[in-house]
Parts: C-alpha cells; structure tokens; sequence
C-alpha cells in the first residue's frame, strides 16, 4: 500500500465511522468494531504522515499539504467538522481505541451540545486523550459558513455574544451582518423561533448602545424580508412585526430615513412593506419624525441618487396597488415634502447604463404593440443589433422576456413569425451554447423549454458529458428531451463512471428538471451499482423529487443499514400513508425473546434523529414491553418520549 492509497482508505474509513456514530451509541458493539477498523487505517497512514493533522475550511480539507475539495466525500468531511465549529484535528502516534472511542463520539454528539459545552476541544478530556489534539474553530471564521448548515452556530453565537455583554464580537457581528443574514433563508428568518429570538435581542442591544449600527442592521433586516415571494402573507407580516414590536417611533424613522437614502433595493413594494409592518395608527407620527431628521436636507440635497429614488417611489406611490390597498396617503405625502424645498439647480449627473436599460425595455414595448410592418422590421433591426451585447452581458432575464413576446407574436400572426425567425434562431443557438458553463441562470430554463430543435447530436452531448464532466440540470434535460432514444448509450456510460463519486453526486444532484418518473429510474440505476456515499447521494436527491417509488425505497428500508435506512424514511416521511407503513414495519418487528430487539433500537434512533414525531404512538407500547431482555428498546423509546414532550412543553 502506498500513502495516497493509505489516505484514501483513512478518509473513507473516516466518513464511514462517523456515519456510524450518528446511527448507533457509544457502546454498541456494532460501532466499536466500526471504530476498531478506522484504527486499523490510521495505523497504515501513520507509516507515511506521523502526525496526521487535517485542517477543516467550508468545503474542503488540507492533509500534508494538499487541498482535498470537490470529490462529495472530501466536502461531506468538511461540513460535518466545520457545523462542529473544528479547525484542526491532529492524531498521534500511541493513538488507542478507547481515545478514538471518545473523539467519534464526541463529533456525533448533537450540535446544541457541543457549542453548549464550548467546543469539541473543551469536551475532550485531554489528560484521557493525549494523542487526539482538536483546535475549535473561531467564531469570526465562521462568516465563511454557508446557510442552514451553520445556522445552529450563529443562533448560540448570538445568544452568548448578548448575555455577556461582548462588545467587541457584537461589533464584528454588525459590521458582517449583511454577509450574516445572507447564510439564513427568508424562511428561517421568519419561522425559526430561536433565530428570532437571538437577532431580535441583538438588534435591541444595538438600540440601545449603538444607535447608527441599530439603523443599518434593522435596514439589513427588512432588505432580507423585503426580498421574500410571500411577505404580504398575513402569517408573514405577523412574524416581521414581533421584530419591530417594541420599535418607537424613532426607529421607524430612523429606519425608513436610512432606506431612502443608502439602500439602492428600496422600491415600492419595500415601502408598501414597511407602512403594513409600522402600523396606520403610528404613520403621522413617524411623518413628523422623519421630517424632522430630514430638516438639515442637505444629506438628501447632495444625494442625486436618493432624490432620483424619491422621485421614483413618489411616481410609483400614485398608481401602485396591492391586493386593492395602495401605499397610505401619509407616505405619499413624506416624499412629495421631502422633495418640495429641494433645489435643483446642481445638474444631476445622467445614469448612462439606466439609460441603456430603458431604451432596451421601450423597444420591448415597441416589439410587443407595433402593427406597422415597416416600423416593426425597424424595431426587429435594432434588436438585432442590440443581441450581441445582451448575449455578451448574458442577461437571461431580458432574452426571456424578448423570446415570450417573438413566440406570442409569432403564433397571433404567422407573417411576423417569418421575420422574427431569425432573431429567435440566434437565441436559441446561444441557450445551446451556454448551457455547457458552469454559472448560468434559472431562467435559462425557459429559453431551452422555447426550443423546438437542436443542433446538436447524441454523440456530441454524451461526449461533453461523459468525457468533459459537463453537467447540470439544463444539459440533462436538453439530452433527454431531444434524445430520449439514447438513454441506453447514456446509462452505459454511466455506469463505467461508477468510481467517481464526484461526477456520479452531480448527476444525482441535476435531475430536479426531468420528468419526475425518468429522474427516478436514473436514480435507481445510479444506486444499482453505486458505493455507500453515492446512494446516500442518490436518496437525497430523491428526497427533493415531488414522487417516488415506494417499492423501491420500501426495499431499502427492510434490507439497507441504518444510514441508508434513515435517508429512506426520510423520503417516505413525505406521504402520510408512506410514513405510517415504514413506522409499524419498523418498529413492529416480531421479536420474540428479544431477537430483533438490535434492529427494533437501530429504528427508533433513526426515527428520533428524523424527528418523527407522528411515531409516539408506535413507541408508547414499546416504552411499556415487559421482561429484562426489553429493557435497553423499552428506554430508549421512553427517552425520545420524554424529549418530544419536553420541547412541546
């Protein structure tokens, strides 16, 4: 064995072990022979690299002076050490299982618990385990973190940094709070109680210390909610005001006076917004208010930007409506007096790319009304020349709403149809060409959805897929659309990829844009012959599909280990029906003498980490099974009982 193939088998040896800890408790005798053949390939890696240190970034481990990323196991690694708050882990020489035992056990403990006890490093016991050396990671590196798989950090790091009063660190966090809302969805913002609660405190700790950081953060807040599809939801609007609640009316000027005159993103829908979120009854009062912070206007007179925008919004404020209820009367009233005394003598400088995008959006008009024949092929010409630039920039937005009025057009008169054609052949060309790049848009969807040809061939699709790793949701979807009669020659060459795990994980991920039955068999094909990490791969994605195949997944769920078995149900857990079937045939399992008791346990820890909770009334009668040889599954179901009914509490 060489060292890359010593640290292959270390890693994978890793993945598996800590899949494992998550699944089973410390002491189970499954998970210790687990752990005895990790120590194994720590042995061999120690022949090579003594010690072994493995540094953790987002996405990505450094081992002997290499940076593993991209390949799903490397990533997979670094999430898990990385939501754990872990910098760095060193292994020595002298390492013993029962050392290990603690370290495996200590990462799969719940997220809550490791920041509550301050960190990996802090729970191990370092005069018990000398050659195990973990270094936490600092909070302040966690702005690199992405989303959901860091939210749990930030909703302790909030409540610490408040309850100790930590100016420096609530310093940073304001100065980052922009990248720091970034990592959350408008979702979570809204719906996750204990979210709430911390950026709440926080904000108010800002009021009252730090009056100008408040006025930012709050602006950064609403920006977020601002960007929501359904803010205008009752449920919604009643969640964004349990922020302001205790706002005065100060700060709701204070905030709005800000918005107008830094934030570029406030428009008529923000203001529409923020009148629902601040009340009718308090709209004279902030009026009065931000009028008088606005009295020195020389902070919006030598603004031409804000004026431009008040301008706007006071335009848009005289037409807008909204479910019938236009923008109060008061708010009008604001922007026509904040613009009222306000010279206009200084030149305001012209926005020459606004300017383009106007011209851009009035030929629009003009393509969509026109029925002169001539002037049309004037306005088909300037287009024309005009598509090279749009291309360039690649603004998808705008070729989508160009191709929507050319293909309405074209269907109300066949005449246009044949003047237009070759306008459309040239978007649609470059919709072919774009979508073997890595970055591309979601509205490039439409585009190839407006194709009713290609250019290309089977064989050059499969040769940029298989041989040139291109792959995304757009290229397999223009495949599978034209060439339906190729999907032999593109499973064959599927399978001889079964070794990377990397191209197999993002097929397994681009398959949201098929026909949901086609994306399942190529799912179900994948996980034929993948390994253990690309079937977990493929269960997620089928997790995201809108339907599945019950059989197929019910048939991992009886035969699969308890990972492949959790991802399973986590599918099923989708249909009320599905869910009922996996709980009884997961946890009525005839056991008698306590055969299949080892089982019966594995299940109703997957069920607990999946948060089930529809399964209480499967797990009562187990908490109340008689005989000694019950006792371990008897426990354990009465654990997760008391939990679930501690939290509802």
């Amino acid at each position: 064995m060489d060292k890359e193939e010593a640290l292959n088998d270390f890693l994978k040896g890793l993945r598996i072990v800590l899949s494992n800890a998550l699944a089973y408790s410390k002491d189970h005798p499954y998970l210790i022979k687990s752990v005895e053949n990790f120590k194994q390939k720590i042995d061999a890696l120690f022949t090579f690299l003594s010690p072994i240190k493995i540094y953790i970034a987002v996405d990505s481990l450094f081992i002997d002076g290499r940076k593993l990323e991209k390949v799903v196991l490397y990533v997979e690694l670094a999430q898990i050490f990385h939501q754990r708050k872990i910098k760095s882990i060193e292994l020595r020489q002298g390492l013993v299982i029962e050392e290990l035992i603690d370290f495996i056990n200590g990462i799969s403990l719940p997220i809550k618990e490791i920041l509550r006890q301050k960190g990996l490093k802090n729970i191990l016991d370092r005069e018990k385990n000398p050659h195990v050396v973990v270094d936490d990671l600092d909070y302040s590196q966690l702005l690199g973190g992405e989303g959901e798989e860091v939210k749990e950090v930030w909703i302790y790091l909030f409540k610490e940094a408040i309850e100790r009063k930590d100016s420096e660190r609530i310093n940073e966090f304001a100065d980052n709070f922009e990248k720091i809302l970034g990592k959350f969805k408008a979702k979570d913002l809204l719906e996750d109680e204990e979210l709430k609660k911390g950026l709440y405190d926080f904000l108010f700790y800002l009021r009252d210390n730090q009056k100008d950081k408040f006025y930012n953060c709050a602006g950064k807040m609403f920006n977020s909610f601002a960007k929501y599809k359904d803010i205008f939801d009752e449920k919604n609007l009643n969640s964004m005001k349990q922020f302001v609640k205790n706002f005065n009316t100060d700060d709701f000027s204070g905030l709005l006076w800000n918005e107008i005159l830094a934030e570029d993103s406030f428009d008529i829908l923000s203001l529409k917004l923020f009148s629902l979120i601040s009340g009718e009854e308090r709209e004279k009062e902030i009026s009065a208010s931000l009028l008088s912070k606005a009295a020195n206007k020389e902070s919006l007179q030598n603004n031409p930007r804000a004026i431009k925008k008040t301008q706007d919004l006071l335009t848009a404020s005289e037409s807008f409506t909204s479910e019938n209820q236009p923008v109060s009367e008061v708010y009008r009233n604001i922007l026509s007096s904040l613009l009222k005394e306000i010279s206009f003598e200084k030149e305001l400088s012209f926005d020459r790319g606004q300017l383009h995008t106007n011209y851009l959006f009035i030929m629009l008009n003009l393509l969509d009304e026109e029925k002169d024949e001539e002037r049309l092929k004037l306005v088909l010409e300037g287009l024309s020349k005009e598509l090279e630039g749009i291309i360039r920039e690649k603004n998808f937005k705008y070729l989508k709403m160009l191709l929507g009025v050319l293909k309405k057009r074209g269907k109300e008169d066949p005449a246009f149809a044949s003047i237009s054609e070759r306008l459309e052949r040239r978007i649609s060309k470059f919709a072919e060409l774009i979508i073997w790049e890595e970055d591309i848009s979601a509205d490039l969807g439409y585009l190839l959805d407006a194709l009713e040809k290609t250019s290309s061939s089977a064989d050059f699709c499969l040769d940029k897929i298989f041989r040139e790793d291109k792959v995304n949701p757009y290229v397999l979807k223009l495949f599978f659309r034209f060439f339906p009669e190729a999907a032999p020659l593109f499973y064959k060459n599927l399978e001889k990829k079964y070794s990377d795990m990397e191209f197999l994980a993002k097929v397994a991920g681009s398959l949201g844009q098929l026909e949901p039955s086609l994306a399942i068999e190529i799912l179900k094909y994948i996980y034929a012959f993948a390994n253990k990490m690309i079937k977990i791969e493929a269960l997620k994605a089928m997790r995201g599909l809108p339907q599945f195949d019950a059989e197929f997944i019910f048939s991992i769920l009886q035969k699969g280990d308890a990972v492949l078995k959790k991802e399973a149900l986590a599918i099923l857990a989708k249909d009320e029906n599905a869910r009922k079937r996996a709980l009884e045939r997961l946890l009525f399992l005839p056991s008698h003498w306590g055969r299949k008791n080892k089982i019966i346990m594995e299940n109703i820890i997957i069920i607990r980490d999946l948060g089930l909770r529809e399964a209480a009334d499967y797990l009562l009668p187990i908490s109340k099974k008689r005989f000694f040889w019950n006792k371990n599954i008897r426990k354990k179901a009465l654990e997760v009982l008391k939990d679930w009914n501690a939290r509802q509490d």
